[in-house]
């Protein structure tokens, strides 16, 4: 609940009226579709959807793979949630304990279309997994652990009960009850709590944007910033920043920054970080998707004329102002 309190502290918290999706003028359906696009977003980006219920199929709302490979089963009500939707969850969870993994990539590619080559070769890129046996070492054992998940707006205490009980029995499942909010004109406020698995927070704030820089100096080029083009990564070399390049989210945009040439390639941190060894030194890197070079720079110029004539751009790791990084972002994306 959220309550309004007046500045001066005198009056009483007053609580904030809710709305519902049906006075939002939404449907079910607009939830389900909203959250498919915007999951990652909402909880994080350590989930990748993979397949959205199929009309008139006793199939769940959305389904989504973790890093861990773990499946997660999500099943979406307008209205609050009874026992009932916990036993319905439940027995998607059943139905899917029988999925072989090229089962889940069937649900995946009629999800997908024609967009995906397979769901194991896609969760790789998703996640970040690069090495060649990647593919196969997934192929047997994505999807079968269950992470099950009741969204809905408010809940009652026969739900709460059962919930405690399926729990206390070893079944891995919640409930993540969500508020509506009156909002604008041309807009809604959807508040969630944040969601803990077994103790393990999935929700999170938001990735940012970041500009990392090379290393080249004075020099043409750093081994630095070769080794970040060859492998698709954010990099850094040197005290503290191999610690701070761990504020890089999986979902984080990065800019690579190449000193007085400008941004060389863009991409997406997924959640692979390690350590290596560069050249007798150390070094810890945040793999990158949709790993892309720049046709041409965006040079130190053109990103100064927005973040400002004096913005600075040497230090090796800069998490950018959030109106400053889209800019920047839509720049660069139209220069690949």
């Amino acid at each position: 609940m959220i309550f309004e309190i007046q500045r001066d502290g005198k009056a009483s918290p007053r609580p904030i009226k809710t709305s519902s999706l049906t006075d939002e003028g939404w449907s079910e359906k607009h939830l389900e579709n909203y959250l498919r696009e915007n999951l990652p977003a909402l909880i994080s980006d350590d989930l990748m959807v993979v397949a959205q219920l199929r009309p008139y199929q006793a199939e769940a709302d959305l389904l989504a793979l973790d890093r861990q490979g773990d499946l997660w089963i999500f099943e979406l009500k307008k209205v609050a949630t009874s026992s009932d939707n916990l036993l319905q969850v439940i027995r998607y969870s059943q139905n899917a304990a029988n999925l072989s993994v090229d089962d889940l990539s069937d649900l995946y590619l009629a999800y997908k279309g024609s967009k995906s080559d397979s769901l194991v070769v896609d969760f790789c890129k998703h996640f970040g997994f690069v090495s060649p046996l990647a593919a196969q070492q997934w192929s047997d054992t994505l999807g079968k652990n269950h992470h099950l998940v009741v969204i809905a707006d408010g809940t009652d205490e026969e739900t709460v009960r059962a919930v405690s009980h399926w729990q206390r029995n070893g079944l891995d499942i919640q409930l993540w009850p969500y508020r509506v909010h009156a909002g604008g004109k041309n807009a809604f406020r959807f508040e969630l709590p944040d969601l803990f698995i077994k103790g393990r927070q999935i929700s999170r704030g938001a990735p940012g944007i970041f500009l990392v820089n090379t290393n080249r100096k004075n020099r043409p080029s750093s081994l630095e910033e070769e080794y970040m083009l060859k492998h698709e990564c954010a990099l850094a070399t040197a005290e503290p920043w191999l610690f701070k390049i761990n504020r890089v989210l999986t979902g984080s945009r990065v800019l690579l920054y190449a000193n007085r040439i400008g941004i060389i390639a863009i991409g997406i941190a997924t959640a692979e970080k390690r350590n290596i060894e560069l050249n007798g030194g150390s070094g810890r890197i945040v793999r990158l998707r949709d790993f892309r070079k720049l046709k041409s720079p965006f040079s130190a110029v053109s990103i100064r004329s927005i973040a400002g004539e004096n913005y600075p751009l040497l230090q090796t790791l800069r998490k950018l102002p959030e109106d400053i990084g889209e800019k920047l972002w839509s720049k660069c994306v139209a220069l690949t």
